[in-house]
């Protein structure tokens, strides 16, 4: 089992445009809803391939009510504490000419020091069943910032690998307890300890940083088809020769189902992780839809991916 956490997921609301044009009058092409937040996404693609999966994190409302359901149905097993404040919800602007996607996301709901003792215990007794836990994605309100750090510990003591996948000072916290696996989230910023990630040497030297701060693995994508894995001991380079994208909402997330799948099996080494994972991100990208791929697209896309030791 594939454990997956996230404390400020959303009702991901999507309108599809073609050329959007600000102060303007712009038509919405289509429109629809889906549970989101990053590591919702991650379970989603996890159970796309086949595998089991259990999502951990807060909910509240009618919209945490449509989410848990929306998860049962796909079959992904879910252990929510339910909050008083309802779940917050992001607004993607899909622009079908330019293929850009903006977001417009909620701050999230205020989180009580009750409802963080009680989502840690969730979280214990979670790790007794899983071999791999991902903890993805920003933090809502009353949420401190080593809360990573402390799941990370818990999941440790219970013998099962982590992986990081966040942005700011809850990712710096959380490498001080040394998860398995980490990557920044650059979305905001594109920028990491300082490092604006612009070239390779960037993406090197950021990823080199993740590990000497405590991850075995750092992963830090150089763009939207590139990314550089870095060990204490290695660098690889990965990137796809496909460059029709069509959709990249969700292809970071369905990244680290990749690698938290395959870490889930055994006799996988790094390069068979790494060309893994980014087919699962290529496939996601692949799609109009927002359903993530199933095992058997994922594998179509292994051909296209090409990865390398520096």
């Amino acid at each position: 089992m594939i454990g997956t956490v996230t404390l400020n997921p959303a009702i991901d609301v999507i309108l599809e445009v073609s050329n959007l044009k600000i102060n303007h009058y712009n038509k919405v092409l289509n429109a629809h809803t889906t549970s989101g937040g990053k590591g919702i996404n991650v379970s989603k693609a996890i159970r796309g391939c086949g595998r089991e999966t259990i999502a951990v994190g807060f909910l509240g409302g009618g919209r945490g009510r449509m989410i848990e359901e929306e998860l049962r149905e796909m079959g992904i097993t879910t252990n929510f504490w339910h909050i008083e404040e309802k779940t917050r919800s992001n607004t993607i602007i899909s622009d079908k000419e330019t293929g850009q996607h903006t977001l417009l996301s909620e701050t999230g709901p205020k989180i009580t020091e009750y409802d963080l003792e009680m989502l840690k215990s969730i979280f214990y007794r979670v790790m007794s069943q899983c071999s791999v836990v991902t903890l993805s994605g920003s933090l809502p309100r009353g949420v401190p910032v080593n809360i990573y750090g402390d799941l990370i510990s818990i999941a440790r003591e219970r013998e099962v690998k982590t992986i990081l996948n966040t942005s700011g000072e809850q990712f710096i916290r959380g490498l001080e307890k040394k998860p398995f696996l980490a990557k920044p989230d650059l979305r905001e910023s594109n920028r990491i300890f300082g490092i604006k990630i612009n070239k390779e040497k960037d993406a090197i030297k950021a990823a080199k940083e993740v590990v000497q701060r405590g991850a075995e693995i750092g992963v830090v994508s150089l763009e939207q088809e590139k990314d550089i894995i870095a060990t204490r001991d290695e660098i690889w380079f990965a990137e796809t020769d496909y460059h029709e994208i069509v959709n990249l909402i969700g292809a970071g997330d369905a990244l680290i189902a990749g690698f938290a799948i395959t870490l889930s099996e055994e006799g996988k080494n790094l390069e068979e992780a790494i060309k893994f994972s980014m087919a699962c991100a290529l496939a996601s990208a692949l799609r109009e839809e927002e359903e993530f791929s199933s095992r058997e697209e994922v594998e179509k896309c292994l051909q296209c991916v090409k990865v390398k030791r520096l």
